[in-house]
């Protein structure tokens, strides 16, 4: 499928004004309190912003810019760049990724699927429940687009068996969107935002969040806003009769050896991720990361054989340069932005100018960030979102003299909320394709969601950050 801008009418106007005021931040003179390079870095941020949030060219190509402009500008060399298009946490998701593929081509997520759904009652709330459950978890390890185009299409055949004109094929449809965004909230590879998020604190700040380290804030919001999103769905947005609906799953034949293979090195590698952090106490010398487990249990699947002859390895390169390699390199885009803006010295001048919000409640000035996060996000790429704002954040803290996690990690748990245009994320875009969804169905349902969402991401943010790290 070939790329087209898709917002060719507003994006001209946009990407001609950032472009004319990126000329003008190399060009003049700098202002008072930055030096040359500081203002260079600014003037392409700002049009790295605007090509992100108009998408007038891919967001991958739009986060390969710092590499031509900041050497031209003398921002930063592309040795010094490096850094950020490799990133451990790039391997991390490179890793997740992998593994995901592989779960994908065994259809071991589809399985799962039809596992849970099989055990349903008729009761039409509960359906719904379920097939958010199994949604939500299946994000937590692959992609939240994946999980969602795994979970569609199982909806809509449930959907299809209802015949009653009420509500709920709409909410069904719509509860699969919503747990797929809400579950990649839980863990450090279930959304970009999240692992952004890790590489810049580590980056920026030295703050070292491991996959353990999010699950303790991750999950806990998981917990809150899946369950939130169902009462929204079957108690506020639409009325759904009482009517029993049959789900018509048969029970699944066995697993077969390769699926039994991959299970074990899929459970293998989350078992790493989530005991890493006492391993790497009790021996500190092995040397033991996120990022290294992640790629050991991608690697494994190259090496070890499905079962029969005629089915090969666990994973084949043909499936695996199906990836998504635009994800990790605006990780890398992202990265390259935040380090230009602390490395020139325009963090510290945005702290400065921050200083003036010092006495306002740190409430407040997060919830400004959030709002402006999320609604400009129902619009452009939450990825984008959290690699313009986090930098953003994190300077205002440091300016203001408070922790730069307690103001960074609301914006990236903001960052993935979205629930009221098809446009707003994929999995969005995904149950949009269904006739039993329309814009009024997903705004009535998205708009309350969004409010609830911020109030949530905000109460993780503020209140279990600073427990956690």
């Amino acid at each position: 499928m070939t790329w087209k801008p898709k917002r060719p009418a507003i994006g001209t106007l946009a990407n001609s004004a950032a472009l004319g005021l990126a000329v003008a931040a190399c060009l003049l003179p700098p202002l008072a309190g930055l030096t040359a390079q500081a203002q260079a870095a600014a003037g392409i941020g700002l049009l790295m912003a605007v090509l992100w949030v108009t998408e007038s060219l891919p967001l991958a190509a739009t986060a390969l810019l710092p590499l031509v402009l900041f050497p031209l500008t003398g921002v930063a060399s592309i040795a010094d760049l490096s850094g950020a298009y490799a990133n451990p946490l790039i391997f991390l998701f490179l890793g997740g990724f992998l593994i995901a593929m592989a779960i994908e081509k065994w259809g071991l997520h589809r399985r799962l699927a039809f596992a849970i759904l099989a055990r349903t009652s008729g009761d039409p709330r509960h359906v719904i429940l379920s097939v958010m459950g199994a949604t939500a978890f299946l994000s937590l390890w692959i992609s939240n687009t994946a999980s969602a185009m795994v979970a569609a299409p199982i909806a809509a055949s449930i959907a299809l068996m209802r015949q009653e004109g009420d509500g709920f094929p709409a909410a069904l449809m719509l509860g699969v969107a919503y747990s797929a965004t809400i579950g990649g909230m839980g863990s450090l590879i279930g959304t970009p935002p999240n692992a952004l998020f890790a590489a810049y604190m580590e980056e920026a700040h030295g703050v070292v969040i491991g996959f353990a380290d999010w699950m303790l804030i991750g999950l806990p919001v998981v917990l809150v806003l899946l369950p939130i999103a169902w009462l929204v769905l079957t108690r506020v947005a639409f009325e759904i009769r009482p009517v029993p609906v049959e789900t018509g799953f048969a029970r699944q034949p066995p697993l077969s050896s390769g699926e039994k293979r991959l299970a074990v090195i899929a459970a293998l590698t989350a078992l790493g991720w989530m005991t890493r952090p006492l391993i790497s106490s009790a021996f500190p010398a092995l040397g033991i990361t996120d990022a290294g487990i992640a790629m050991t249990g991608a690697l494994s699947l190259f090496v070890v054989k499905a079962g029969r002859a005629d089915e090969g390895r666990l994973l084949d390169w043909t499936t695996a340069a199906r990836l998504r390699w635009d994800v990790l390199i605006l990780f890398g885009g992202g990265l390259a932005l935040a380090s230009a803006i602390d490395q020139t010295g325009l963090a510290a001048w945005i702290g400065a100018q921050a200083k003036g919000l010092a006495g306002l409640p740190t409430f407040w000035i997060l919830l400004c960030f959030a709002l402006i996060i999320v609604y400009l996000g129902e619009l452009a790429s939450n990825t984008a979102m959290a690699a313009i704002f986090l930098p953003v954040a994190g300077a205002a803290a440091v300016g203001m003299g408070a922790d730069p996690l307690v103001f960074a990690l609301p914006v990236a748990m903001a960052a993935s909320i979205g629930f009221m245009l098809p446009v707003a994320t994929p999995p969005n875009a995904i149950v949009f394709a269904n006739p039993a969804v329309s814009r009024p169905d997903m705004l009535r349902a998205g708009a309350p969601l969004d409010v609830l969402g911020i109030a949530v991401a905000l109460s993780a943010g503020i209140l279990l950050g600073p427990l956690v790290f």
